[in-house]
């Protein structure tokens, strides 16, 4: 046998097992593509469900998925779902997870809705503090402090990103249209709580609307109880109340061309005739 022939042989050798190898390799993707993975049972969502509503069976349905898009925290029963109240909105067709649920607690659901540590603190607005009827629950705000130190007026940023729990009576976000409001309901802790009623104290509120993807870092100015007897409000005070009831009315003299035997006397608006004698 000459080298050619022998040459020929081990080239016919290697090719045949490549060959043979990327068979094994092509048939092995295609059993792996074809073949039913492994699935199990999860609650997703049948209907929308909006922040703070409690969920019921016809909210919800068994849905099978693969094991691979699973997450792990998905709810598998609907007795595990049934009852919850909903944090987040939820969609339909979506995979129920239990960060997005709680349980339901005595009394209000807003009461549910309270995360762990934290309180619920409701706030007087108008259409200019309530940012022109734009807030809606899930919102994220800062609170300013306007006041007046020294007969000169100053402004505090006394919270950053605080969430708005609800807006009047309403929890939920369903809606996506301007409301004024009469009241904003916020999610604070002790201290929050102690510094917004100490700035409530001392002047007046503005909520400032934040981006929801914004978590920047504000400096917050630094509120003490004493504050609150060290400013005055922005309001009219009671001294200058005072001085405007007390203040004595011009009066107005009004001779009547018709008789000039008579002077009209204006004060405020009451109108006194005297007498003159000629």
């Amino acid at each position: 046998m000459n080298n050619k022939t022998l040459l020929f042989v081990l080239l016919s050798l290697i090719f045949g097992v490549a060959a043979v190898f990327l068979a094994q390799s092509w048939l092995k993707s295609n059993t792996e593509a074809n073949s039913p993975q492994a699935s199990t049972g999860v609650i997703t969502m049948a209907t929308v469900a909006p922040l703070g509503a409690i969920l019921e069976r016809k909210n919800l349905k068994l849905t099978p998925m693969p094991n691979s898009v699973i997450p792990e925290t998905a709810i598998k029963s609907f007795e595990e779902a049934e009852g919850m109240v909903v944090k987040q909105n939820l969609y339909v067709g979506e995979i129920l997870r239990s960060e997005r649920l709680t349980k339901k607690g005595e009394g209000s659901t807003l009461a549910s809705l309270i995360s762990p540590q934290m309180r619920a603190v409701t706030i007087r607005v108008n259409d200019v503090i309530g940012v022109a009827g734009f807030l809606l629950p899930g919102n994220r705000v800062d609170v300013l402090n306007l006041f007046k130190r020294d007969g000169r007026l100053q402004t505090d940023v006394v919270l950053a990103n605080v969430k708005i729990l609800a807006i009047d009576q309403r929890a939920s976000n369903d809606e996506n249209k301007p409301k004024l409001v009469r009241a904003v309901t916020l999610e604070l802790n002790l201290e929050q709580a102690e510094t917004i009623m100490i700035a409530k104290g001392r002047g007046k509120l503005q909520l400032a609307l934040r981006n929801p993807n914004d978590s920047a870092k504000v400096e917050l100015a630094l509120i003490r109880d004493s504050d609150s007897g060290a400013v005055e409000d922005t309001g009219v005070s009671a001294a200058e109340e005072q001085n405007i009831v007390t203040e004595p009315i011009p009066a107005i003299v009004r001779v009547s061309s018709e008789s000039k035997s008579k002077v009209y006397l204006l004060k405020g608006m009451k109108e006194q005739v005297i007498k003159v004698n000629n």
